[in-house]
């Protein structure tokens, strides 16, 4: 990394910090361009630099972290791990990922009606992906016998909305605030909420028995179907 290039992005942080502080203060139609370069300390031609509007924020702000998670998973999605331990590492990764600029994530958030229509398409089309990609941990997980059958559509969407409140009530600035402890414990939970029970060691109830096979038989019910379908 360029001095040079270091910079531009040092600046371009402050500027997304800054602007996601204002636009909950203000709103984002109530804080202008001269507002935000007053925030960072810049003047306001200094700032076309870097931005030519407010809709250039939004966009770094769609890059940099929904398609940024898309690209995320992906990179998991290449590694030859086991379901359990791509949901650990997707769910962290995300996680820490949030819990790194919190504000930007509640302004995104806060934001999506206002984006222009081909920043929109990108957030949406990100989203979808995310959400592809837990389908398909939680899919392969229950095909391998590692999670329990259900609705992993379902699924998917809880670990996701869990994570996305992180940015609502996490503060980095916090004293003891350890992201590395929140992104783990959210792994846990999000395991928990998915993994298929491990047999004790004598001989399962009749009724427990059961409901495993009828689980089983439902998944493979609703593969079936959706296979006939294509």
């Amino acid at each position: 990394m360029t001095g040079r290039t270091s910079r531009r992005q040092l600046v371009e942080n402050e500027l997304l910090d800054r602007a996601a502080e204002l636009f909950a203060e203000r709103g984002f139609e109530g804080t202008t361009l001269a507002d935000i370069a007053a925030a960072v300390g810049i003047t306001r031609p200094s700032l076309y630099n870097y931005i030519n509007s407010k809709d250039d924020l939004l966009g770094m702000l769609v890059s940099g972290l929904t398609e940024a998670g898309v690209s995320d998973l992906a990179h998991l999605q290449a590694q030859d791990l086991r379901p359990s331990e791509r949901l650990s590492r997707a769910v962290q990764t995300l996680t820490l990922r949030i819990c790194e600029h919190p504000a930007r994530f509640r302004l995104l958030d806060r934001s999506e009606y206002i984006l222009p229509e081909p920043l929109k398409q990108r957030h949406r089309t990100a989203k979808r992906a995310i959400l592809t990609s837990f389908i398909d941990i939680i899919t392969r997980g229950v095909e391998e016998g590692e999670f329990w059958p259900g609705d992993e559509r379902m699924s998917a969407l809880s670990i996701i909305g869990s994570l996305n409140w992180v940015a609502w009530w996490f503060r980095p600035d916090t004293p003891g605030a350890d992201p590395a402890a929140v992104a783990e414990q959210f792994a846990r939970m999000a395991l928990r909420s998915v993994a298929r029970p491990q047999r004790p060691d004598r001989a399962a109830t009749s009724a427990a028995a059961l409901a495993e096979i009828r689980a089983d038989l439902e998944f493979l019910e609703r593969r079936m179907g959706a296979a006939d379908l294509l």
